[in-house]
């Protein structure tokens, strides 16, 4: 009895993926169900409009052999931000104050310091250039506009792993924020080349 022609193809197939999977160490990724990409639809819309919001928590930072933590409040107010970083390297607190055309930062000294560029004036005050615009985004669990984003999410629509301008963000746990009404991130992993940045916000608030 000889073997059906497609089911023989189907077959054969299915073990050179499962053998590329093995060579090259990684699991063939899973599929993204219409249920799943409607739901990440919805979310992202509601993301989008939330543009005025409160997050205080706790970072660490890995730069190469360097490493430092703090807590921090950032509060965002349309295009408008302010930062706080609460202790890094022993500093007291670094306030980041600005919008999409300039920043200021003030450090613990009282050293006053302004630039269009927040990432690389918080690289001469705490050795490390976050990526402050993009953390806008990203804190939500949104990609930044412009740049073109690789996704992941889960079946309720929340994104679990986003890659975008060079850095890998992965979205390890959810909350639900009661006064925002919405599940939003609590803890979240972002890395590029040796620099790693780890946030847990511990209030979401408006």
């Amino acid at each position: 009895m000889h073997p059906d022609p497609l089911l023989f193809q189907s077959m054969v197939m299915r073990g050179i993926v499962f053998s590329l999977a093995l060579l090259t160490g990684c699991a063939v990724p899973p599929m993204t169900s219409p249920e799943a990409a409607a739901a990440w639809t919805n979310r992202e819309a509601i993301l989008l409009k939330l543009t005025d919001w409160n997050a205080a928590g706790r970072i660490g930072v890995v730069n190469g052999s360097d490493g430092w933590h703090a807590g921090f409040r950032w509060g965002q107010q349309g295009s408008g931000y302010r930062i706080d970083l609460i202790g890094p390297l022993g500093q007291g607190r670094v306030r980041v104050e600005g919008d999409e055309q300039m920043v200021r930062i003030q450090t613990a000294d009282g050293q006053t310091q302004t630039a269009p560029n927040p990432d690389a004036l918080l690289e001469q005050a705490v050795g490390a250039r976050l990526p402050v615009n993009g953390l806008r985004y990203w804190i939500r669990g949104l990609p930044e506009p412009g740049a073109p984003p690789t996704l992941q999410f889960d079946a309720e629509g929340r994104l679990i792993r986003l890659e975008q301008n060079g850095w890998t963000i992965e979205y390890l746990a959810y909350a639900y924020a009661a006064p925002l009404s919405l599940e939003l991130p609590e803890r979240i992993s972002a890395r590029r080349q040796d620099l790693s940045v780890k946030l847990i916000i511990e209030d979401w608030s408006r």
